[in-house]
């Protein structure tokens, strides 16, 4: 506002201004409306947690185990997927687990990290 006030105070025509002043609230109404949103996820709970842990089996004799095959689907059942930046030397991990239970119907949470190879 203080530009718009500034430009007007420098000569330029007020009328010119208000196709961009409304152009840039409009901008910040949509920006507003989708932030009053992002918030408003439903937040797993701690037994749906559990019941996504459980359901994975044991993950760690799994991972020690390295068994091809059961490796194979501990990822296909995390819905894991890795992207590598080389530009960044870091590789980003998303997981999405499917889970076939009554305590976690309906919902989703994807988790994310990214790990830099640079150490």
């Amino acid at each position: 506002m203080r530009r718009h006030q500034a430009a007007i105070a420098a000569g330029v025509d007020p009328a010119a201004l208000v196709e961009v002043i409304n152009a840039a609230q409009a901008a910040r109404e949509a920006v507003q409306a989708t932030l009053a949103t992002v918030g408003r996820t439903d937040a797993l709970t701690d037994a749906e947690v559990y019941a996504m842990v459980d359901s994975l089996g044991d993950v760690g004799a799994t991972l020690k185990g390295g068994a091809p095959d059961d490796l194979t689907r501990l990822y296909e059942s995390l819905r894991l997927q890795l992207r590598y930046e080389p530009q960044e030397q870091a590789v980003y991990v998303s997981a999405s687990p499917r889970v076939v239970s009554e305590r976690v119907r309906g919902r989703t949470c994807t988790l994310f990290t990214r790990r830099s190879l640079n150490r």
